[in-house]
């Protein structure tokens, strides 16, 4: 099975919709035991600048986490099968909308090397978290195609936390977004992460 080579989400609900992604700022971080890869259009300046309720963007910033590298002729693409976990925020105005999900991925290059990447050959996707007038126009969808990225630890993990904290402040709740998302947001719901200040600050 291979990947289109546009990267792009799409609804599979009853009015088909794509939301595609332009991959002018991409770029990859290698974990302990993964790699974070991180497109916006969104400049980190952009989104390291809005604070609080008075936040107002549009853009995307998706993040992709490769859990495990498949070995070609041993592992077989099974529909099930999941190596890849999937954050999608969509900013409109003053409304954010978190998507979350997983899918299975096939590594293009070395772990290291200056342009690495994945072709994303099925997955799944629905919204998690929005803000009351964040309307949801993809759920249930996928994101398929080819994600090249440079490797940039610092401009990876600013972003990473740029777009958390805009999110934690603008649902006054935690949200993760980046490596281990899915377990750290677990813990902070169980820890309760309820706010009575919108300026929360993640650590």
């Amino acid at each position: 099975m291979s990947a289109p080579e546009r990267l792009e989400f799409t609804s599979l609900g009853d009015t088909p919709r794509t939301f595609p992604t332009a991959l002018g700022n991409s770029t990859y971080s290698l974990q302990l035991a993964n790699t974070s890869f991180i497109s916006s259009d969104l400049t980190p300046e952009q989104l390291l600048n809005p604070t609080g309720d008075s936040a107002e963007l549009y853009g995307y910033v998706l993040h992709v986490e490769l859990l495990w590298i498949p070995l070609a002729g041993k592992t077989a693409v099974d529909p099930e099968a999941t190596n890849i976990s999937i954050r999608l925020i969509v900013f409109s105005g003053h409304e954010v909308g978190l998507y979350g999900g997983g899918g299975f991925a096939w590594p293009k290059g070395e772990p290291g090397d200056k342009e690495y990447g994945v072709d994303i050959v099925g997955s799944n996707a629905t919204l998690l978290a929005a803000t009351n007038g964040f309307k949801d126009l993809l759920s249930p969808a996928q994101l398929t195609g080819r994600l090249r990225s440079k490797l940039d630890e610092a401009q990876n993990k600013q972003i990473r936390r740029a777009a958390s904290q805009i999110v934690t402040n603008a649902l006054k709740r935690v949200q993760w977004v980046g490596p281990r998302a899915s377990e750290l947001q677990k813990q902070a719901s169980t820890n309760g992460d309820e706010m009575d200040n919108a300026d929360f600050v993640l650590r």
